[in-house]
């Protein structure tokens, strides 16, 4: 999916994640609720997040792919925004351009530190309870058991310098989806952002309460990669 370098490579941009800020725990009733709503969650009127570093700043760094699911539904404000980071992100460099692959039952549920450089948008409290509701949920709602990996491959690549156009095979959930997206690069590096909608895949995003608390079918997937 995410592609990159001049002359048929790519590039690979990496985070280096700040401290872990001060975790505080949820002190309301509606705490279960929340964990329960756990599969995630959905910026409503707030920005998407804070845009990837520049990849002048991203030497030295490992590849890396988060996806930012965003909460929804009436009573959204009780919900939270979530990150997934890819756990065991392990990126291919053929002719074509890059191919990833990562499991979701390997995915991080809100690190602490890539929710702190998300901004305030993901600047709310996770504590232990409510990643690990978070993580069941999704798991179940994206049936990793029977789907466990996530492979995007890269089709073709149009246009030179700093920005590509970049067309990817997207497969999750059993299914596969042709997309386009844009790509900035760097020397051997690249970063970019894509939107993928759950439905697409024939995956039916996570509600409860009958739609009270939901995810939004929009998720947001962010990479940096480095090609070696």
């Amino acid at each position: 999916m995410l592609v990159q370098p001049g002359a048929g490579t790519c590039a690979h941009g990496r985070t280096k994640p700040p401290r872990n800020p001060q975790l505080s725990t949820l002190n309301t009733a509606r705490r279960g609720l929340l964990i329960a709503l756990a599969a995630l969650a959905g910026c409503t009127a707030a920005p998407l997040s804070a845009p990837p570093p520049p990849a002048s700043a991203m030497a030295g760094r490992s590849d890396e792919l988060r996806v930012l699911v965003f909460r929804g539904g009436t009573a959204a404000r009780l919900g939270h925004n979530h990150v997934l980071r890819a756990g065991d992100l392990r990126v291919a460099w053929p002719a074509a351009g890059p191919v990833l692959r990562f499991r979701l039952d390997a995915l991080a549920v809100d690190p602490p530190a890539v929710r702190a450089r998300l901004g305030p948008a993901f600047g709310s409290a996770m504590d232990d309870e409510a990643r690990a509701g978070t993580r069941a949920n999704l798991l179940k709602a994206l049936d990793a058991a029977a789907h466990p990996e996530v492979v995007v491959r890269t089709l073709q690549q149009v246009g030179e310098g700093g920005q590509r156009a970049v067309e990817a095979e997207i497969t999750l959930h059993g299914v596969k989806r042709n997309q386009w997206f844009t790509v900035d690069v760097e020397g051997t590096r690249a970063r970019g952002q894509v939107v993928v909608r759950q439905s697409d895949f024939g995956i039916q995003p996570f509600t409860v309460l009958g739609g009270l608390l939901a995810v939004q079918d929009a998720l947001v997937v962010q990479f940096e990669l480095a090609q070696p």
